[in-house]
């Protein structure tokens, strides 16, 4: 027989008190929510009462208009609105973010961010801005407000929903330029994708990547998703090769004052510290001999004119300025020769990767006479005389302690130097986006206690943070207010969203695309600073807007590996140089220019048509007569030096676009020397078969093709003047 369970009288006591407690909370929790007046319910009335005022004016303008079905129509909607404001009740707007597995509160008191009427009204009540929040963008049944703009998505007041408040640190609200920081959650970008890439809708967070990476953060600080660069700084174990002891430490001690743009920062450190680690890096490696062949030419004026020339001929200034503005691609030379000896600017245009392997600089295959030339116009570029290191670096205690400092102050983060690895020596930036405030260290600075504001100033100036026992290593990269905010806009993307669902991911720039890898390898090439691309790039070299429907893949993968020169000298000095392509690299360049003309990539020439003796006859004459293009073009080096030569424009050229040329250069070229010859179809056709036969020609036969046509020429020439 089972013994039944009764509740003791203390436990019933107990039971009822606590039954009580509940019902009375619930009570209390009910009283607050319907019975006081809550900040979200005046929010709500003031909204109604700026909607009704709205329609009301738009109702008295809509019965001023012509009688119609329109004006009936647009009255009777105004007048079912006012309608329902005028019933409308303070209530609690909640999303629920089926996906995300969070619920959204935001439209509570944000009333008007889906409604154009609203545009020109205050906060909490103003229009969304852009067209962000469109159905087929980020519609805000999918992703309510929270998913870009963070927060505490179920606050009903100021300080809890936007996250001002002690215990909500972690999710602080993300408004104007910040909140392009959630984009990268959706939008993954990652160091595949060229550093000057524009995320659609987010200029803040593209300036701010195009900083990060080009400041070379990544050289300290490692960052998911993000990989440094091979050669952020040149190679330091050979220094003493290429500079003066003084001239480095007046550089670490103030780079911008040399270089206005470079990308080293300033360290600040103390002169006593600079001259440690400069003894240090001299220590490695020991001043080059004076070479005979550099120094050859430095007195000769000739040379020096030569060399000036050469600098603009050999396309240097694609990448690089010598009035003073550095604001190319290398650095301004316009006071190289502070910097460099004879010696080491030899060795650097004779070949700058047997000194620097990661460099971008191209091999100009030059020869040595040219080469003489340019160092001795380089020599020239100062603005002072760098004065000797009268006091000898050589003291074993100072090395060492230069040595100590050089691993400390994180050189190696940018340069190889010694026996130290290159590698990063700083906090990883991973979750950078969502660090606790209680990590940070604010020392005596008047900022707010925020994640936002502490990486801001961070970023601008570093040292506000030291500390004695927290000394800041971070050095100073001279940005401006803006470009902190661009930068912090950056840091606050970095952080872990494991919250986002698969089908809400979209890459808006595909790392492994043709188009991706072609920018990146044309960034870091500098291909713009010489070639034109669009609406962007130089002038030194060729426009390459149409390359792609141009040139032969296969010829132009074989040209990129290993260049030479197609124009005439005369008329095109400039030659394009050696940048070691690999074959992936090379093959990757030309089919983004394929893709960039939207032609077919690989390329299959198609089937030459064999001309007959009447129309190969009328080409002939076409070509020699007509328009006399040997006076212009060479074939085989023999003929015109005007244009290109023509006797490999079978494998280089796709015989479409030669059609599409003769029929109008100036559509590619505006200012093209060749002119417009208004050629007929059939003959366009004809010319077209015989310049994609020249590689097949023999010079034998060419010759003797030649010599008929200008023997007839001169004939008819005589047989003129002779009836004159």
């Amino acid at each position: 027989m089972k013994k039944s369970m009764r509740l003791s009288f203390k436990d019933t006591r107990l039971l009822l008190i606590f039954s009580g407690v509940i019902t009375l909370l619930v009570a209390v929790m009910f009283y607050i929510e319907f019975e006081t007046d809550r900040p979200w319910k005046g929010i709500q009335r003031d909204f109604v009462e700026l909607d009704e005022t709205m329609t009301e004016a738009a109702l008295a303008k809509a019965k001023s208009l012509p009688d119609g079905s329109e004006k009936d129509a647009e009255i009777a909607k105004l007048e079912k609105r006012a309608g329902l404001l005028s019933a409308a009740t303070p209530t609690i707007r909640q999303t629920w973010l089926t996906q995300f597995n969070t619920a959204d509160r935001c439209m509570t008191c944000h009333l008007g961010i889906e409604l154009p009427r609203f545009a020109d009204s205050e906060q909490p009540f103003t229009t969304h801005p852009g067209d962000h929040i469109k159905p087929n963008r980020h519609g805000t049944d999918a992703f309510g407000c929270v998913i870009c703009h963070e927060g505490q998505p179920v606050g009903l007041t100021v300080d809890e929903a936007h996250g001002h408040i002690h215990h909500n640190w972690m999710t602080p609200l993300l408004t104007g330029k910040q909140s392009e920081s959630s984009c990268e959650a959706c939008h993954a970008m990652s160091s595949k994708i060229a550093k000057d890439a524009v995320m659609t809708d987010a200029p803040s967070f593209t300036k701010g990547r195009s900083l990060y990476l080009g400041t070379n953060c990544l050289g300290c600080h490692v960052a998911d998703g993000y990989k440094r660069d091979a050669g952020i700084g040149p190679i330091l174990t050979a220094v003493a090769t290429k500079s003066d002891p003084s001239w480095a430490q007046t550089w670490v001690k103030n780079p911008k004052d040399f270089l206005a743009n470079t990308v080293m920062p300033d360290f600040e450190l103390a002169d006593d510290k600079i001259k440690a680690i400069t003894a240090y890096l001299y220590s490695l490696s020991k001043p080059g001999t004076a070479a005979s062949k550099a120094r050859k030419q430095l007195d000769n004026n000739e040379a020096i004119a030569r060399g000036e020339k050469n600098l603009t001929d050999l396309g240097c200034l694609g990448c690089h300025s010598v009035d003073g503005k550095d604001e190319g691609f290398g650095p301004d030379l316009s006071r190289v020769a502070e910097k460099t000896t004879p010696e080491w600017l030899y060795a650097w245009i004779e070949d700058p990767t047997k000194y620097w392997p990661e460099t971008n600089m191209p091999k100009l295959r030059v020869p040595e006479n040219e080469i003489q030339d340019l160092v001795a116009y380089l020599s020239t570029l100062q603005k002072k005389t760098a004065a000797t290191e009268a006091q000898a670096l050589t003291d074993p205690e100072l090395i060492a302690q230069g040595k100590k400092l050089t691993a400390e102050t994180g050189c190696t983060g940018c340069h190889n130097i010694g026996d130290f690895a290159i590698g990063y020596n700083a906090p990883p930036h991973d979750g950078i986006g969502q660090k606790r405030v209680d990590e940070l260290v604010f020392g005596d600075t008047k900022i707010g206690h925020n994640l936002a504001d502490w990486l801001a100033l961070k970023v601008q100036n570093p040292r506000a943070f030291n500390t004695e026992d927290i000394p800041t290593l971070m050095p100073n990269f001279g940005l401006t207010k803006e470009e902190s905010e661009d930068v912090l806009t950056f840091l606050l993307s970095i952080r872990n969203r494991n919250n986002i669902p698969e089908g809400f991911v979209k890459s808006l720039i595909d790392p492994t695309a043709t188009s991706t890898i072609g920018a990146r390898i044309i960034e870091e090439s500098n291909c713009l600073g010489c070639h034109k691309i669009g609406d962007k790039g130089g002038t030194v070299g060729p426009d390459l807007s149409f390359q792609g429907e141009r040139i032969n893949p296969q010829w132009m993968t074989d040209f990129l590996m290993n260049p030479i020169k197609i124009r005439p000298e005369g008329i095109e000095p400039t030659r394009m140089p050696t940048f070691g392509f690999k074959t992936e690299e090379a093959e990757a360049l030309t089919a983004y220019f394929a893709d960039l003309s939207k032609v077919s990539y690989p390329y299959y020439q198609a089937e030459k048509k064999n001309l007959s003796a009447e129309d190969m006859e009328k080409a002939w004459k076409i070509y020699f007569q007509t328009f006399s293009c040997q006076s212009c073009h060479a074939w085989n080096t023999k003929g015109g030096i005007i244009g290109p030569d023509q006797s490999d424009l079978a494998k280089r050229l796709r015989a479409e676009w030669v059609k599409k040329y003769l029929e109008n250069p100036q559509k590619f070229i505006a200012d093209v020397q060749m002119p417009n010859f208004e050629m007929y179809p059939d003959e366009l056709e004809v010319m077209t078969q015989l310049i994609m036969s020249f590689n097949e020609i023999p010079e034998a036969v060419w010759d003797a093709i030649k010599k008929r046509w200008d023997d007839e020429l001169l004939a008819k020439q005589a047989a003129e003047m002779g009836s004159n």
